[in-house]
C-alpha cells in the first residue's frame, strides 16, 4: 500500500511513495544491525565531524527543505526554514559538546567509573508537525553516542522522510546509520519485538505513546516518550501585559497551532482577565490567514483534513459545556484546511473538553483569583509537558514554576525546545529526556566499570 502526500493548502496530491514489505523490513533491520557494529567503534571525533557535515548541508539546503515541509504539512515557509536551521544548530551543538556529555565519569571515593556506550539500533516513531526537527533531535545525539536509528515517519510526510535519509547519506553517514521505514502503524509492534532493536522512542499522542511503551515493556526494552500537552500560560496581574498578549499569540498559533508545547490554556488573573481576553481575541482575529508560502501569512492550514473535523467537534463540545466562542469557531470558506483562529471563554475548569489537547487554532481562557487556584488550574489535566508563568515578581514566578507539574517551565516567555537543554514531560506527556546532556545519555548504556 502506497503513501500519499497531500498539500493541505490546496488539497492537491503532491506525490505517492511505495511502502516497505516484510522482506524489505528484515533487510533494513539487518543492515542497521551490521552498521552499528562498525559505527559504534568509530572515534567520537569521527562522529562529531559527520554531524558538522550534516549541519552544513542543512544550512545549504534550508530553502529546499523548507519548501518541502510547507508543501507536505502547511507550515509557514519562514517557520519551516527556521526548523531546518534549528536542526543544523542542534547538529553543531552535539558535534561540539557531545564528547563532553558522553565523557567517562569517575565515581568519587571509589575505583569505579561510569562509561556511556551505545545501545544499538534504535527505533523512532515520529509525527508530521515538525517533520525535520523532531526526527533530527532524536537522531543527532543518538548518532553521536554511536547508535544507529530506524524511523517510522508519519504517513503524510514521506517526502520529508526520504529527504532526511538522503541528507544523512550525503553527509557521509554509512548506509544503515539512518533508515527510513515506510511502514503502517500495524507494523510497529513487530519492529519493536525484533531482537535487533534495542530501544524505542516516540513523539506523538498520549495514546500512541502508551501503546508503544506497552509493546516495548513486553520485550524489556527502554522507551522514551514525548507526548501530547495542554500547556498552561499563567498571567498574573503584575505581568507585562502587552508582551504576554504578543507572545501568547506566538505560542498558541505558531506552527499553525499544531504543537505539543503550544500554550493552550490561558489562566489569567481576574482583575485583568476581561482586558486580556479582549486584547487576545483582537490579535487572534487580526492574524492574516492564507497561503503558507506567502511572507505576509501568519496562520496557514491545518496539516490534515481530519483535523478540521476534530477541531469542530471539540469546539461543539466546549459550547455544549457552557463555553462561549469569542472569535472564530469554524473552517474558513475557501479551498484547503484553513480554520479561523478561535478563542473560547466560560468553560468550567473541570469540563471534559478542557482536559483534551487541542491540535487546532483554539485558545481556552480561564480566570483565577489566587496563586493556589492558578496552580490548581494549571495542574488539572493529565498532561505535564510545559508551562509558562508571567509576573514581574521574580520570587513569585519562581515559586509558581516550582509547583507546576511539567517537564519545562518558562518565566515571562513561551515554551520551546533548545538543543542545549533537556526536553520532555511528566504524567500523560511521557517520560525520558531529549537534548542537552541528559538527552545525550538517555539512549546509552551507562556501564559501571570497577577496577580492583
Amino acid at each position: 500500500m502506497a503513501f500519499k502526500s497531500i498539500n493541505p493548502a490546496t488539497g492537491e496530491e503532491i506525490a505517492t511513495y511505495p511502502a516497505h514489505d516484510a522482506a524489505d523490513i528484515d533487510r533494513l533491520l539487518q543492515r542497521a544491525w551490521d552498521t552499528w557494529q562498525s559505527w559504534s567503534q568509530e572515534p567520537a571525533s569521527v562522529r562529531a565531524a559527520f554531524l558538522e557535515r550534516l549541519a552544513g548541508l542543512l544550512e545549504e539546503r534550508a530553502d529546499r527543505y523548507a519548501a518541502l515541509i510547507t508543501s507536505e504539512m502547511g507550515k509557514l515557509v519562514g517557520e519551516a526554514r527556521n526548523e531546518v536551521v534549528k536542526a543544523a544548530g542542534g547538529a553543531r551543538h552535539f558535534a561540539a559538546q557531545g564528547q563532553e556529555y558522553l565523557r567517562d565519569e569517575a565515581i568519587p571515593g571509589t575505583p569505579g567509573k561510569v562509561v556511556y556506550q551505545s545501545l544499538g539500533p534504535l527505533f523512532g516513531v515520529m509525527p508530521w508537525n515538525l517533520p525535520f526537527w523532531q526526527v533530527l533531535r532524536f537522531f543527532i545525539p543518538a548518532a553521536m553516542a554511536g547508535n544507529v536509528v530506524l524511523v517510522k515517519h508519519a504517513d503524510s510526510v514521506q517526502g520529508s522522510a526520504r529527504a532526511i535519509e538522503e541528507l544523512v547519506r550525503d553527509a557521509g553517514g554509512p548506509d544503515g546509520l539512518y533508515t527510513n521505514l515506510a511502514i503502517r502503524r500495524d507494523a510497529v509492534p513487530g519492529i519493536i519485538a525484533d531482537p535487533r532493536i534495542r530501544a524505542v522512542t516516540v513523539t506523538g499522542s498520549t495514546g500512541a505513546g502508551r501503546a508503544v511503551a506497552e509493546a516495548a515493556g513486553a520485550h524489556g526494552k527502554k522507551a522514551v516518550l514525548e507526548l501530547g500537552g495542554s500547556d498552561p500560560f499563567i498571567i498574573f496581574e503584575d505581568a507585562d501585559f502587552e508582551k504576554a498578549v504578543k507572545l501568547g499569540i506566538v505560542s498558541r498559533f505558531s506552527n499553525n497551532a499544531q504543537s505539543c508545547i503550544a500554550a493552550k490554556r490561558f489562566i489569567v488573573a481576574r482583575p485583568i482577565y476581561d482586558r486580556y481576553v479582549r486584547a487576545y481575541a483582537e490579535a487572534a482575529n487580526a492574524l492574516p490567514v492564507g497561503d503558507p508560502m506567502s511572507a505576509d501569512t501568519r496562520l496557514g492550514p491545518l496539516a490534515k483534513a481530519d483535523l478540521i473535523a476534530t477541531t469542530r467537534r471539540q469546539i461543539a463540545d466546549a459550547q455544549a459545556a457552557g463555553g462561549q466562542v469569542i472569535t472564530g469557531g469554524d473552517k474558513l470558506d475557501r479551498p484547503g484546511n484553513y480554520f479561523a483562529p478561535t478563542v473560547i471563554t466560560g468553560l468550567a475548569p473541570n469540563a471534559a473538553i478542557a482536559q483534551e489537547e487541542f491540535f487546532g487554532p483554539v485558545a481556552l481562557m480561564f480566570p483565577f483569583d489566587t496563586e493556589d487556584e492558578a496552580i490548581a488550574l494549571a495542574n488539572a489535566t493529565e498532561y505535564g509537558l510545559g508551562g509558562a508563568v508571567w509576573s514581574s515578581d521574580a520570587e513569585k514566578a519562581a515559586r509558581v514554576a516550582g509547583r507546576l507539574e511539567a517537564g519545562a517551565v518558562f518565566i515571562n516567555d513561551f515554551v520551546r525546545s533548545d538543543a542545549r537543554a533537556p526536553f520532555g514531560g511528566v504524567k500523560g506527556s511521557g517520560f525520558g529526556r531529549e537534548l542537552g546532556a541528559l538527552g545525550a545519555r538517555e539512549l546509552t548504556n551507562a556501564k559501571l566499570v570497577w577496577t580492583a
